[in-house]
């Protein structure tokens, strides 16, 4: 007889009950603005799903949580372009943004 290793007892659930577990998913950041993000990808998300996007901007580590507010095709026909708004952002990440999107920035805004 082996012994019982577990701290706490398991129950079986019988209803089946929900559960979602966070996986990562890779994507290219096309544009970015302090209100959120546009990214690509070769799979798919749900319109409402949060996350946390993680990445380096300005040649530091950046995170915030975000939330799929649009799913489109991508170019070609290939994975989806992702929509995605910072619901839960650090001051200090939402001023690397900022600084790195103000007119003095070498980047160029995309539209007008």
């Amino acid at each position: 007889m082996t012994e019982e290793r577990r701290l706490a007892p398991r129950y079986e659930i019988e209803s089946g009950e929900m559960a979602m577990l966070p996986v990562a998913l890779s994507v290219r950041l096309l544009d970015i603005s302090p209100a959120g993000v546009l990214l690509q990808t070769t799979q798919t998300a749900k319109v409402g799903s949060r996350g946390r996007l993680s990445l380096t901007l300005e040649g530091q580590p950046f995170s915030a949580e975000v939330e799929v507010r649009r799913v489109a095709q991508g170019v070609d026909n290939v994975g989806s372009r992702i929509g995605a708004m910072f619901v839960n952002i650090s001051e200090e990440h939402q001023q690397m943004i900022e600084r790195l999107v103000r007119p003095s920035s070498p980047m160029r805004p995309l539209r007008p």
